[in-house]
């Protein structure tokens, strides 16, 4: 029995290709591809959405702002109208208070003597008592009774005293029909002085019943319908009303 072995190996059958395999490779590659196309895209998008948000709420801002605005506005007509309307009562109460005011300074001067020499030869030209003693005279009230119409009471030591007040009150552009209205004699209760008590009655010219004071108070309200809110200021009101007479 012969066992014949082939030396020479012959060649191998090749193996059959599976069509399967190959569009796996296809898929997977494309799915790949489409992954990183998917990551991009989405990265894209986050940056415009980042963008986008911060754009809106600088566009909410600027809306905050303009809306902020618009209220100042619609209440600045408002608030225009108060201020005026504060104005108007501060220029009243600038008005009604310069007249006991000026009263009350005139009173000051008549109650002492005048210092310079040119003051005091007016004085003496309009009757005054350059000796007397001031101090003699004190005031115990004043009173407004209407219509520019004021009273004044106090104490005197002696009947001259009150002669001489009344001859000051007489020569004062401010005042006018002075009158004596009671004068009677009494004791001073701390040092039972013999004292004269008095009453005078007389008319003020206070700024605000005259035209002058009229003019004052027009030019204040003037001042603020005009806009200026400011104004002019009193003190500058009542010289050029001063100067006005």
């Amino acid at each position: 029995m012969i066992i014949r072995i082939n030396l020479h190996p012959g060649r191998k059958p090749k193996a059959k290709s599976n069509p399967a395999q190959g569009v796996l490779v296809v898929s997977i590659g494309i799915a790949l591809v489409v992954v990183v196309a998917a990551f991009l895209m989405a990265s894209e998008c986050s940056n415009k959405t980042d963008e986008l948000t911060q754009e809106l709420n600088r566009v909410n801002a600027d809306i905050s702002d303009i809306n902020s605005r618009i209220k100042d506005v619609s209440t600045m007509g408002k608030k225009i109208e108060e201020i005026r309307s504060r104005i108007n009562v501060l220029s009243n109460l600038v008005v009604f208070r310069r007249g006991p005011q000026f009263v009350l300074n005139e009173f000051g001067r008549l109650l002492s003597n005048p210092r310079d020499v040119l003051t005091r030869k007016e004085a003496s030209e309009s009757g005054w008592l350059l000796a007397w003693e001031p101090d003699n005279i004190m005031l115990k009230s004043f009173k407004e009774l209407g219509e520019g119409l004021i009273q004044i009471d106090g104490t005197a030591r002696k009947m001259d005293d009150v002669y001489e007040f009344w001859t000051r009150m007489k020569t004062s552009k401010l005042l006018r029909e002075v009158e004596l209205v009671e004068i009677k004699g009494g004791r001073d209760s701390g040092s039972s002085e013999a004292t004269q008590t008095f009453s005078f009655r007389m008319k003020a010219n206070f700024y605000y019943q005259t035209k002058e004071g009229a003019a004052l108070k027009q030019s204040l309200e003037s001042d603020s319908e005009s806009g200026s809110l400011l104004g002019e200021k009193p003190d500058e009101g009542a010289a050029r009303t001063a100067k006005a007479k």
